[in-house]
């Protein structure tokens, strides 16, 4: 079966579900800019398009009500089979979700309490502790807490003035953070395998992982979305190589 592909920007992840899917053409809608002559569809564009093709949706931020989430939520509606679905952008920006279902899926991560009590925390954790945002609007990474005057601002920052709970998580070793794109990184083996896994997983092509390294061990605790100015040119550099290698494979028509 020949397959029409306008771009796909990634051979070994996304290319067996389209065919699959018994897909025949892919749309892309990026409000990324790349380096590119083929054409990218904006997001602006496809909301008021009417457009059914298998969508590869290419955003810095998928958080719910950004534009991110409505580029998914909008070929759902139309039929469309999309990466990410609206389903897994949901689960991914909720912590809580996030790591339950991380975790049914292999992917190693620690204990964690979902709470707007301090008295709670400290009953069920030693310090220091890791505290995440739940609320779906929340932009922020996580604040580690060494004490319980650091643990009620933490609380109280992130849940917006105690307005929604916060995950908190036990430190246990050292928290380290870094861009995850289709799933690829330049990160040890350990770390990369668990980026690869969280896209197979939750199929969000871009985002910022945060994990602790426990010895040799390492535990997903977090995703985050990454800022535009994060997105840096040798990143964009590697979504063109990945465009320019499928051109000469010849494998797949792009264009």
């Amino acid at each position: 079966m020949n397959i029409n592909v306008q771009l796909v920007l990634n051979t070994t992840i996304a290319i067996p579900s389209i065919q699959s899917s018994g897909v025949t053409c892919v749309l892309v809608v990026s409000n990324i800019d790349l380096p590119t002559n083929l054409a990218i569809m904006k997001p602006s564009t496809f909301l008021e398009t009417s457009i059914k093709d298998f969508t590869v949706n290419i955003n810095n931020d998928y958080r719910y009500l950004k534009t991110g989430y409505y580029v998914s939520l909008h070929a759902e509606i139309l039929g469309s089979p999309v990466i990410p679905s609206s389903e897994n952008i949901l689960d991914a920006n909720r912590i809580p979700l996030l790591l339950l279902k991380a975790s049914k899926a292999g992917i190693p991560t620690l204990p964690f309490l979902v709470t707007d009590s301090v008295k709670q925390v400290m009953s069920s954790f030693e310090f220091p502790v890791v505290v995440f945002a739940v609320n779906p609007f929340s932009y922020e990474g996580f604040e580690i807490a060494k004490n319980r005057s650091a643990l009620y601002r933490a609380i109280k920052s992130l849940g917006r003035n105690y307005k929604f709970a916060v995950c908190v998580q036990p430190l246990l070793g050292e928290m380290f953070t870094f861009k995850s794109i289709f799933g690829r990184c330049k990160q040890a083996k350990s770390i990369e395998q668990i980026s690869r896994k969280v896209y197979d997983v939750f199929e969000v092509p871009i985002c910022k992982l945060h994990i602790q390294r426990i010895g040799k061990k390492v535990h997903l605790c977090g995703l985050q979305p990454l800022r535009k100015e994060e997105l840096l040119a040798v990143d964009v550099e590697i979504i063109s190589e990945e465009i320019s290698q499928l051109s000469k494979n010849g494998d797949y028509l792009i264009g």
